[in-house]
């Protein structure tokens, strides 16, 4: 990961807005048809959710903007991915945890499973 200077990436307005918004979150809202990766699942024995959040990695990877965050009052950018996901803890309580992005599902799978 390294520090880049906003105005000289394709973040500029997006980082400037960022860091003047009180709750700076976008949610997007999209109808799909998940049958395939329903059947997918079943046939390899995967967990939906987990196929889910792969697909969203894998969808995200491809744009060289999701590998530019803000961190404090800088731009940082890094070498690699994670899919953040919201998960129910062992309390019943709900946990943020971060999955690290790679291609390979069944790698991915192994991350996605291991229980902290």
């Amino acid at each position: 990961m390294r520090e880049v200077n906003p105005s000289e990436t394709t973040r500029a307005y997006a980082f400037e807005m960022w860091m003047q918004a009180p709750v700076p979150m976008v949610t997007f809202f999209k109808t799909l048809d998940v049958t395939r990766l329903v059947r997918v699942g079943k046939m390899r024995g995967l967990k939906f959710n987990m196929l889910m959040c792969w697909c969203v990695g894998k969808a995200a990877s491809d744009i060289k903007e999701f590998y530019l965050l803000p961190v404090g009052n800088k731009l940082i950018q890094y070498d690699s991915i994670a899919v953040n996901t919201i998960v129910a803890n062992r309390q019943g309580e709900v946990s943020s945890c971060d999955i690290p992005f790679t291609l390979d599902k069944r790698l991915f799978n192994d991350d996605y499973l291991v229980v902290p």
